[in-house]
């Protein structure tokens, strides 16, 4: 019989258990099993490293809530809550790396406007419901502050304009369906704009310069085509 590793990521037998349904040692909190038979065959290697494990949990708890107090980096607190996220840290822990995300896209040293990559990271928690309440508006929200961010950069940028488009293809989360948006903000995405101004300036395009009488019918036609595939 397996148990699942310390890092709570794997799945244990079949594979029939998702790790948010595991059960969780209540001492170190970290190490997960799929039941208490599986859990009670690992207790004589677990409890040679329970401790070690709660005592690193905790000393990493305290360094991201110095962390949170102090706000003086968005860019440390950022690459911490990747990986606490990850399970770098030799544990996952997704509430204290939401906070880290939430305080990043708010302090603005050194990156002018909050940390842009917080932003997309905590996004992608709020639609999938990982250590907060989840929450398409939230996500959405955050996507679009990504691209109104002042210096995004390239890739945070292309990332939140195709989850935009993704938004508005389903409309998920009470966002409007809406082919055009989808359209407008795919296209976007594929000019590969750094700075917000790039895309005042594809926005121009898009209305006042032709862009959406030369992007629609290629959609429309590209959605057709699927249609008839299927």
């Amino acid at each position: 019989m397996d148990w699942v590793g310390m890092e709570g990521t794997g799945v244990h037998g079949d594979g029939s258990k998702t790790p948010e349904r595991l059960r969780q040692c209540s001492a170190c909190k970290v190490t997960k099993y799929c039941d208490v038979n599986c859990q009670r065959n690992h207790w004589r290697t677990h409890k040679k490293q329970c401790k070690e494990l709660r005592d690193r949990k905790e000393r990493f708890a305290c360094m991201a809530e110095n962390d949170l107090e102090n706000r003086s980096d968005a860019t440390g607190m950022f690459i911490f809550g990747v990986r606490l996220g990850s399970g770098d840290c030799g544990h996952i822990d997704h509430e204290l790396t939401c906070k880290l995300y939430e305080a990043a896209a708010q302090v603005e040293t050194p990156i002018a406007g909050g940390h842009p990559n917080a932003m997309l990271h905590l996004a992608l928690h709020y639609e999938r419901g990982l250590g907060v309440e989840q929450s398409y508006e939230r996500a959405y929200d955050l996507y679009k502050s990504v691209i109104d961010h002042p210096f995004p950069g390239e890739d945070t940028t292309k990332h939140a304009l195709l989850e935009l488009s993704r938004f508005h293809e389903h409309g998920l989360g009470g966002v409007v369906k809406d082919s055009e948006l989808k359209a407008k903000y795919f296209a976007f995405s594929q000019s590969n704009p750094e700075r917000v101004e790039e895309i005042y300036d594809l926005e121009d395009w898009w209305t006042n310069r032709g862009g959406k009488s030369i992007i629609m019918p290629h959609m429309e036609a590209a959605a057709v085509n699927d249609v008839n595939s299927d």
